[in-house]
């Protein structure tokens, strides 16, 4: 068993090293809150919730109001044009999907773009 989890461990570090599908979308996901003139803290936000994060999980990350998380994550969804959290997480994980079939860093931010439009 420990060495099933060594070897996802190493390649868990060999993806971050070589700029894996979740590297990709996370880095496509920084420059669309660029793009659109996020602040850092929404930044994170964002990455937070397309991990899947609940907001009550936010919150105890940061030692943060579970408020304070859903009204930046309100600003958020209305600075990028969206109705919801799952839009992001739905958008997250159909840009993994694309970034684990070979799509570069340019496509996967393309993708995002359009479906945060």
């Amino acid at each position: 068993m420990s060495s099933v989890r060594s070897e996802n461990q190493a390649q868990e570090a060999m993806s971050r090293e070589e700029g894996g599908p979740a590297h990709t979308v996370q880095r496509a996901l920084r420059q669309i809150a660029h793009d659109a003139g996020l602040p850092p803290v929404l930044t994170k936000r964002l990455l937070e919730i397309a991990e899947g994060l609940t907001y009550q999980e936010i919150a105890r990350r940061h030692d943060i109001s579970i408020n304070t998380v859903k009204t930046e994550s309100r600003i958020l969804l209305e600075s990028l044009g969206l109705h919801g959290r799952c839009e992001i997480e739905d958008a997250a994980r159909a840009a993994g999907l694309r970034a684990e079939s070979g799509a570069d860093l340019r496509g996967v931010h393309a993708f995002l773009r359009l479906r945060f439009e």
